[in-house]
């Protein structure tokens, strides 16, 4: 098991499951949100910006080896494709059929998406070869990062009403956190 091998088996993964949940959703007729109503000049100026961030970071960095070549495209792109569809795209619309409040949906979604970073500790075990209290504490301060990010995330969600723009605040989140 390697640090990269872990990286391309989860890259492959939530490629894939990106995929299934979104064939899901149109099978389920549950809508997804991807794109704005009317992609505005902001849209296309945040999408370049969003650009040029990802591509000058190998630069700014001066590591432009493969395997962070391949991080920054898992964490940048890859990540936030699968987590923003799931969660501020295909659950945040179910979810409103459901409770029919956009703050009851926005605290739920941003509450899952909090629980959901718990889900990596087997990730960040092998990573930071972390245990008992340690990893406790790692994994306490990664669900409150992902509230945070929840929280910022699912205001953004509910201005722009898509989630096409949470993907890009949430790349750019994480490319400036790894």
């Amino acid at each position: 098991r390697t640090d990269l091998g872990d990286r391309v088996a989860s890259f492959v993964a939530m490629a894939v499951l990106t995929v299934v949940i979104i064939a899901l959703a149109r099978w389920r007729k549950v809508p997804i949100s991807f794109l704005p109503d009317r992609f505005s000049v902001s849209y296309v100026v945040f999408t370049c910006l969003f650009a040029a961030f990802l591509i000058s970071t190998p630069l700014v960095t001066q590591d432009a080896s493969p395997s962070s070549v391949f991080l920054l495209l898992y964490s940048g792109i890859v990540v936030p494709v699968f987590e923003e569809t799931l969660f501020r795209g295909v659950l945040w619309n179910y979810l409103s059929d459901v409770f029919h409040r956009q703050l009851t949906v926005y605290v739920v979604v941003t509450v899952l998406f909090a629980l959901w970073h718990l889900g990596y500790v087997d990730t960040l075990a092998f990573h930071t070869g972390a245990s008992g209290d340690r990893l406790a504490n790692i994994m306490m301060w990664k669900s409150v990062t992902g509230l945070c990010f929840g929280v910022v995330l699912g205001a953004l969600r509910l201005k722009t009403r898509n989630c096409y723009s949470t993907m890009l605040l949430h790349g750019a989140l994480n490319v400036f956190a790894g």
